[in-house]
């Protein structure tokens, strides 16, 4: 079985009319059976809907879900919710949201989207993911990691983990995965342009293997986003493409 899957931060409303139709051409562009958003948010002052029913409008994905349960706080509007949303070409089985532990320095209560899907008669398991970071404490997103990676092997299971880790350079964390994963790791790419680095990763568990792993062209926010093509079998490690496209 071969899926591939995409990971967008959608970086909130931001400049938002400028870049959902980026948005939307990419995700057109590469079709991904299934896409994981971070920076999902509900702020109805701008929209009555989040970002991912607002661009499932135009890409017509039969199958949505959306864990927007963090209370933030704003200096131009009041609290607003912000989270996490996943659309996909074939069914949600099964959806469950959990609150990660929060560190006394980290402004922020992170939460894990945890997805199972039905892709021709096989249950694929998704876990979409946005990590903390802190300039005063660079563990924050590994602690974020060890604690998904021990709930999954508490409960006996892997899962297709993929998002915003916030690691500049996840290898630097491998002793927490690889005995169990594979990471995108294994080709260089870059998606946060503005500082020349990669913070946004898929694992995989050690039954699948990369097929190819390529980036956005700018413009969709600001971070790229992350395309992974796998399938079950021998790792195979490609090249990655920076894909380009005309904005909308």
């Amino acid at each position: 079985m071969k899926i591939t899957f995409s990971s967008v931060n959608v970086q909130s409303f931001t400049d938002w009319e400028d870049r959902k139709p980026n948005i939307i051409d990419y995700v057109k562009q590469t079709d991904p059976d299934v896409v994981l958003f971070q920076e999902v948010t509900f702020l109805p002052q701008i929209n009555a809907e989040n970002q991912v029913s607002i661009l499932n409008k135009s890409l017509g994905y039969l199958y949505e879900n959306s864990a927007v349960t963090r209370l933030q706080a704003s200096t131009e509007f009041e609290n607003y919710r912000e989270g996490l949303g996943l659309i996909s070409k074939y069914p949600i089985l099964k959806s469950e949201t959990f609150i990660l532990k929060q560190q006394s320095h980290d402004e922020h209560q992170r939460i894990v989207q945890l997805v199972d899907i039905l892709c021709d008669e096989k249950v694929v398991k998704f876990a979409n993911v946005h990590f903390s970071i802190s300039d005063r404490d660079e563990s924050l997103p590994r602690e974020h990691l060890h604690e998904l990676l021990q709930v999954l092997e508490s409960r006996g299971e892997t899962r297709i983990i993929g998002g915003d880790f916030n690691m500049n350079e996840i290898d630097l964390n491998a002793d927490l995965w690889h005995d169990t994963y594979v990471s995108s790791s294994v080709t260089p790419y870059i998606t946060y342009p503005s500082m020349n680095k990669r913070i946004d990763y898929f694992l995989l568990p050690k039954e699948y293997s990369f097929i190819s792993i390529t980036t956005s062209g700018d413009g969709l926010s600001d971070h790229r986003a992350l395309t992974v093509v796998a399938e079950e079998g021998a790792l195979v490690q490609t090249p990655v493409q920076e894909l380009s496209y005309q904005s909308a």
